[in-house]
């Protein structure tokens, strides 16, 4: 078994919920240059191969919500992070003069064309990577190693059918036709913020209706109508929550998402859409 097959086969072992997670292989080089963060410096030297998984988080379609998808869940973070973290250790005990450095979400490597050269899926017109299974509704992580392996091939075609659903369904036009997206305008963008919002501002969350996130543009996607396969990763199927008030929010603050900006931002919200 050569180098390649004994990494994918570990990934097969550790990268799994249920059943094993996607998991692909791109060149270094594929995706540079990396993004400026803090991260970056923890890159190995020599880098040659980005190790990418996605962790699928779609749970089912809810009764009732009142936060994006993504944040129903356990924070990604956590659990990516715990995955990843086994997968270096078991390939640093079996190729110990190598490095294996783990990243999810606040990394330096560009994470959706990462996962696009590593044969994982087509580049969404919502910036979004889009699996044939499941969707844009996952999360990705990847491992940087000095390690070279043999790199998988990009999906064909590399792109989602362009159909602009999600571009016209965007209610303030957030979403451009390059792939970025207007901060200022974006409603997932808006519910992050912290401290004092413009009354504009306040009136994309209630309108919107979610007191985290957005998901209009995953919803409106026909790539994703027939792509909801259900999350195998236990972590994210038990932890599901729809539906937060102020009491939920704070008790399970320590474990979601929108832990990062703090209880005054999500409890801000809370009281807006209690307010409508």
């Amino acid at each position: 078994m050569d180098q390649t097959e004994l990494v994918k086969q570990i990934a097969e072992q550790v990268l799994a919920g249920d059943c094993p997670l996607p998991f692909g292989i791109c060149d270094f080089k594929q995706i540079l240059p990396c993004l400026e963060c803090r991260a970056k410096q923890r890159i190995p030297q020599k880098a040659a191969s980005v190790l990418v998984c996605l962790f699928p988080y779609y749970t089912g379609e809810p009764l009732e919500k009142n936060i994006s998808r993504y944040a129903m869940v356990t924070d990604y973070h956590i659990v990516a992070g715990e995955y990843l973290q086994r997968f270096c250790e078991r390939l640093r005990c079996l190729f110990p003069q190598n490095s294996f450095e783990p990243f999810t979400d606040n990394s330096p490597i560009r994470e959706v064309e990462a996962a696009f050269y590593a044969g994982l899926g087509r580049r969404g017109q919502n910036g979004l990577l889009i699996h044939p299974e499941y969707g844009s509704y996952l999360f990705i992580g990847e491992v940087v190693t000095d390690l070279v392996l043999k790199t998988d091939q990009p999906m064909q075609p590399e792109n989602c059918i362009s159909c602009g659903k999600c571009l016209s369904a965007c209610p303030q036009k957030a979403l451009q036709k390059d792939g970025s997206i207007q901060l200022d305008k974006c409603r997932s963008h808006i519910t992050q913020k912290k401290g004092e919002l413009t009354p504009w501002e306040e009136k994309q969350i209630k309108d919107g209706g979610l007191i985290w996130g957005c998901d209009i543009c995953n919803d409106v996607c026909p790539m994703n109508q027939k792509a909801k396969k259900l999350t195998p990763i236990p972590e994210f199927r038990d932890s599901s929550v729809s539906v937060f008030d102020k009491e939920s929010a704070q008790k399970l603050l320590n474990n979601r998402a929108f832990n990062y900006r703090g209880k005054k931002t999500i409890l801000r919200n809370i009281s807006l859409l209690e307010d409508r």
